[in-house]
């Protein structure tokens, strides 16, 4: 199958101790599918912050995330895992996992679908929030 072009909706929503915020995506993404994964892309624009461009590779019960402005993070959902993946800051490496707790996804056959995803994200051991995440993209 040929790309497609599709209309993405991200929402995040993030628990933390210094306060609860979450905020919400429209963009317009590219969809692709390769042998048995899918790959989704797209860029986010958010106020005060660099372009983001924004790769989403889905297989069956696991999702990668790749964002891509001035640094790149890549973070591994997959129900049970707990990933760990470096995170390169000004300040040096951090390491950053993801504890993945629920995980849903749903391709149909004209290209439309979803993931919802409920994790704790760590940096270096520590745990620095609890994240819901809601992606849909249609055509």
């Amino acid at each position: 199958m040929a790309g497609q072009t599709v209309n993405v909706t991200f929402e995040s929503k993030i628990y933390q101790d210094a306060g609860d915020e979450s905020y919400q995506i429209q963009s317009q993404g590219k969809l692709v599918q390769k042998g048995a994964a899918w790959y989704l892309t797209y860029d986010e624009s958010l106020e005060d912050q660099p372009r983001t461009k924004v790769l989403v590779k889905i297989e069956e019960g696991r999702v990668a995330i790749t964002r891509t402005n001035v640094t790149k993070t890549r973070l591994v959902f997959e129900k049970g895992l707990v990933d760990q993946q470096p995170y390169q800051t000004a300040a040096g490496v951090m390491l950053l996992a993801t504890n993945t707790s629920k995980l849903v996804q749903a391709i149909d056959e004209s290209g439309a679908g979803k993931i919802l995803l409920d994790y704790a994200l760590s940096a270096n051991g520590e745990v620095v929030g609890q994240y819901q995440v809601s992606l849909h993209f249609v055509r």
